[in-house]
């Protein structure tokens, strides 16, 4: 049995607030962990935001080439994309990312743990070392950073399916020939654009009335007028009742719209369909910290768990889904553990959707 190691700080997930808040504490002097399973830094920097954007940015590089004659630029033959080379690029980006990563925990002197750690009693993990081994962490202090990841709807076959999430359509070294986009929020309709300038032929299907649940009526007719414009499908209040094939290859989906039931066939299958919290089978029951009836950490607005001296950081804790939001909680964990009083009371959330043009949005409409 591992011997059991004190921390001043232990913090559960490196994503955005986590890893801030462990270089700001390891820089002031506390003895600071990270445990991390598998993605140093988080989602953000490595199957999410930045690398979204490096092919969402490739995606626009291809329809102004494709339009350049537009521009007064006459390109001579057709225009291709080499989707290896757009994920080459791409993984460069974020090798590079973790490259800094790793200087700041050496720089801070916050100890990074690559392994998948589970409570055993209060402030206290076990960790399944990933080189082999485990080790036990006890912290004064404990934060939970541990995220979400994408939902798979309880449809018959979709699992079967294999379909694609945000982190398998950024790993394609090919260009599916029609992608069929399972939600019509911002990650789809993100997707569903940059594959369209790719080359492929998109359909987006989208259970609810309206395409971005939460945006105005006339927004969202707008957006979906541009999208439109370039080539994408859409089905509305569609729903899927059940799914064949495999992503990939070779997939049918069969969907109860208003005008009756119909067929959709394509060659891939993105799921985009919201997110769920990382907070099963870790041992939180072995913690003290409560969850609420949507498996997310129940926090009050200081971000303080129903554990003592156990915070909770970001998506995990209900927070908006946004890395600006997780850098947020840093801010107000950082103050409060130095005297202030900050909280998430009355907190105004800006957000912006990367489709072209983007659609920003604070406040109300």
């Amino acid at each position: 049995m591992a011997l059991r190691e004190h921390f001043d700080a232990l913090i559960f997930g490196s994503g955005f607030g986590g890893k801030l808040l462990a270089w700001h504490l390891a820089r002031s002097g506390r003895r600071t962990a990270v445990v991390e399973r598998r993605w140093i830094g988080g989602s953000c920097p490595n199957i999410a935001c930045l690398p979204s954007k490096n092919e969402i940015w490739s995606a626009r590089v291809a329809h102004l080439a494709q339009h350049a004659a537009q521009f007064g630029t006459m390109i001579t033959g057709p225009v291709t994309t080499d989707m290896a080379k757009v994920r080459q690029r791409k993984r460069d980006m974020v090798e590079r990312e973790i490259a800094l990563h790793l200087q700041n925990y050496k720089s801070s002197g916050a100890e990074l743990i690559m392994g998948s750690g589970r409570f055993v009693a209060p402030k206290t993990l076990e960790v399944r070392l990933n080189d082999g081994g485990t080790r036990e962490l006890a912290g004064d202090r404990v934060f939970l950073n541990i995220g979400t990841h994408a939902a798979i709807p309880s449809i018959p076959g979709l699992e079967a399916a294999r379909p694609l999430t945000h982190i398998e359509a950024l790993e394609l070294d090919y260009l599916p020939s029609h992608l069929v986009v399972l939600g019509g929020g911002y990650v789809g309709l993100e997707l569903a654009q940059a594959y369209r300038r790719f080359g492929s032929r998109v359909t987006v299907l989208e259970h609810g009335p309206q395409l971005m649940s939460r945006e105005d009526p006339d927004i969202v007719d707008e957006v979906q007028r541009i999208l439109s414009d370039e080539g994408i499908g859409f089905l509305i209040a569609a729903t899927t009742l059940n799914v064949s094939g495999r992503s990939g290859q070779q997939v049918s989906l069969t969907l109860r719209t208003p005008s009756g039931e119909r067929l959709i066939e394509g060659s891939d299958i993105l799921v985009a369909a919201g997110r769920v919290p990382n907070t099963a089978g870790i041992g939180l029951e072995q913690s003290g910290v409560d969850l609420d009836g949507h498996g997310y950490i129940r926090v009050n607005e200081r971000l303080e768990t129903t554990a003592p001296n156990v915070w909770a950081i970001g998506e995990c804790a209900g927070s908006p889904q946004f890395t600006h939001v997780s850098i947020d909680d840093f801010r107000i964990i950082r103050d409060n553990l130095a005297g202030g009083n900050r909280s998430t009371r009355h907190r105004l959330v800006p957000y912006c959707m990367f489709t072209d043009p983007p659609l920003a949005r604070v406040g109300l409409s």
